[in-house]
């Protein structure tokens, strides 16, 4: 199957024009047309459906057309790997991460990767963990950076451990007293973000274990706005730590130990796809965060390193 069929394919797919798509691709609309024409035959199906001057996928387009963006990638790749085989000097590295992991953690790993690299071009996609994990199984993304999960087909490296605590403003009665219990903590308002992520969870599992309810608690979409909340004294949150380090070292926000209770910790992994080619941009991303976190490729169990700097 020649590749600038797939090409014609993709981009018709894309723009919905075959007009706008030659166009794109610098050619005739007949030539395009006729690729279009001989990847149909190829396949025995119509890929497109025409009526009047517009067209639309049909189920065969449809069902054919992220098998096509997937091997235009995976060629894609190849060409980096290729052109970058003795230095990192061009390319194209595609992250997904986890909300938290892309707002506190990436952006630091990322100014140090483009201080090396600067022309490799990098893109991220944002989703859930679990999110972050079927774009890397789909070859939509290189790497991803999500809380600790393991697949058959995936390389699952631990990183660092993500601290949760719970947090209140300066001026809270709590931030004044030191230890406190979970019976007295569900006295006060309580406020939990995120309610499909492990974070929610986590903070919930404190009361469930113990059998207590919070007396009021606030459920918000985003850990900022908890954060915000939490610093106008409207009640008490447990955040990540390295979502609060500016507000720490300040001492806006103090962490509040609770009695009895074990660390609150989530492990945050790099994965890839195994058996996949890396290109040497993906490469050299793995050889910067082994020098960040130092972790072990051959051991996913081992220690985790240090938090990014």
């Amino acid at each position: 199957m020649e590749i600038a069929r797939l090409e014609a394919f993709v981009r018709v797919a894309t723009k919905l024009s075959f007009s706008r798509a030659a166009e794109s691709l610098y050619l005739t609309q007949p030539t395009v047309t006729a690729r279009i024409q001989a990847l149909e035959r190829e396949l025995g199906e119509p890929l497109f459906e025409r009526l009047g001057r517009t067209i639309r996928l049909t189920d065969a387009g449809e069902a054919f057309l992220p098998h096509a963006q997937r091997a235009l990638r995976s060629v894609e790749e190849g060409r980096d790997a290729l052109a970058g085989l003795r230095n990192v000097n061009s390319g194209q590295l595609t992250i997904g991460t986890a909300p938290t992991v892309g707002t506190y953690v990436l952006p630091g790993i990322l100014q140090q990767f483009s201080e090396r690299y600067p022309a490799v071009e990098v893109s991220i996609r944002t989703g859930r963990s679990e999110e972050v994990q079927a774009m890397v199984l789909a070859d939509e993304v290189q790497v991803g950076f999500e809380r600790y999960l393991t697949h058959p087909d995936i390389e699952t490296v631990p990183l660092y451990e993500d601290d949760i605590a719970l947090m209140a403003g300066s001026r809270h009665p709590l931030a004044q007293r030191g230890p406190t219990t979970v019976a007295e903590l569900a006295l006060e308002p309580v406020i939990f973000f995120d309610v499909h992520s492990s974070y929610h969870a986590i903070s919930q599992a404190i009361f469930r274990e113990r059998g207590i309810a919070p007396r009021q608690s606030l459920d918000v979409d985003s850990l900022e706005m908890a954060k915000h909340l939490v610093l106008r004294g409207l009640g008490l949150a447990f955040l990540p730590r390295v979502a609060v380090a500016q507000e720490l070292e300040a001492g806006t926000l103090v962490a509040i130990e609770i009695e009895g209770a074990a660390p609150l910790r989530r492990r945050i992994a790099l994965i890839y796809r195994k058996r996949r080619l890396q290109s040497r941009a993906m490469m050299a991303l793995l050889s910067l965060l082994d020098e960040i976190y130092r972790f072990e490729y051959a051991n996913p169990d081992a220690p985790v390193g240090a938090a990014a700097r």
